[in-house]
This record gives C-alpha cells, structure tokens and sequence, in this order.
C-alpha cells in the first residue's frame, strides 16, 4: 500500500453505499465537500483557500490492479517483462501528469511551481487499481481488438500545505471508460489512449469542482 493509501485509509472510513445516501462522517478537522459511490473528497476546515493560488505537481506513482500482470500473461500466453510493465506505468503516469497540469492551470487559474512557500499546495496523487484492456496495443497501433471496455483505474490525491505539511484535502475517484458497456467496438493504441485521456480529464474536472467549493 503506498504512502497515499494508507493517508486515505485513515481519513476514508465510511463506505458509501448510495450517491443519494447521507454525508459520510468527516475526520476531526475535516469537510466533506464530495462523494458518491465512485468517489469521496475531504478538505480542511478553517482553511483560507482563497489564499493558495500555486501548486507544486508531484509525478503519480502507478499500481497494477490486483492480478492483473498474471491474467494478462495467461491470456497472452508469455511473461510480461519487467520493463513492459514499467513503460505502461509511466506511460499512464506521463499522461496523467500533463492532463492535470493543463486543468490546474488553464481551468482552474493556479499558477504551477517547483518551489514551496506561502500560498503553495503540493499535489500528491496515486494511480492504483489500473486496468488496461489488451496493452499490447500500445505496441501495434494497427492491430484491433473487440471489446466492451478500454479498461479502469483508481485515482487517489492528497493535498497539503507546501511549506507546513498541513493536511488540506484528500480524495479518492474512481474511473472507467466513459463508454462501458456500449456495443462490442474495436480497440487501438490509440482509441486506448483517448478512453484514459477522457477519465483524466473527468477526474480532473470533478477536483476541481471540489476546490471550487472549499473555497
């Protein structure tokens, strides 16, 4: 479990049965501000939120869903090696990083930084529970695959004050391709990469609704 699980785990008790259901109990010190079946998101109380107006981008560390390298390689047939792996990884992680880059600062108006001070919030978000339909895909472009989803993922994100490691928020989303469940289509490398594109850019939307009201 990384260092970002075991902070949401701490923080996210409740399960959440239903989007309709009542509010979970937030944490001492806490607002929840968001949740729902797919996702949860606390922030600070007594926060001036008005005042941070930079954040510090920290590069996602990505996690496999739970076997999932042995059930790709048994329908494959071979081993995955380890540097197959790790290129999906960043490949995921490098695409993640520019999509929420560009929402931070393009839609949500912060200016982006590698230094820490006043008024700056480091980002640190996970990717885990990754699911990609068919990877081999990245690696033929032109070969097509039948199926009903391009695959998942969890996003998890916690936020805390640059300069003072103040807790600020802390959130969980997950993720699927927005046309799950539709008529069996082909798959590429490419439709792939957009069906990821396309849940990170949901995700980053939904953030940003949630600094919105924390504000």
């Amino acid at each position: 479990m990384s260092q970002f699980s075991k902070v949401l785990a701490i923080i996210f008790t409740t399960s959440l049965l239903s989007c309709a259901g009542p509010a979970p109990e937030p944490q001492p010190g806490m607002e929840v501000i968001q949740y729902g079946r797919d996702g949860e998101m606390q922030v600070a109380s007594d926060v001036a939120w008005n005042s941070y107006t930079k954040v510090i981008l920290h590069t996602a560390p990505v996690e496999f869903q739970e076997n999932w390298v042995r059930d790709q390689e048994r329908i494959n047939g071979k081993p995955y090696r380890e540097e197959d792996l790790e290129r999906l990884k960043k490949g995921v992680s490098d695409q993640f990083d520019k999509v929420m880059y560009k929402a931070l600062s393009e839609k949500g108006g912060y200016d982006m930084t590698m230094e820490s001070g006043a008024g700056v919030m480091l980002f640190s978000p996970s990717i885990v529970d990754l699911n990609i339909t068919d990877p081999r895909l990245a690696q033929a472009a032109l070969v097509e695959s039948a199926v009903h989803s391009r695959g998942s993922m969890t996003i998890e994100l916690v936020i805390t004050d640059a300069e003072s490691g103040e807790l600020l928020a802390a959130a969980w989303q997950q993720q699927s391709d927005p046309h799950e469940g539709d008529v069996v289509e082909s798959t590429t490398s490419v439709s792939n990469t957009l069906a990821f594109r396309r849940m990170m850019e949901s995700h980053a939307d939904w953030l940003l609704k949630g600094l919105e009201k924390a504000k």
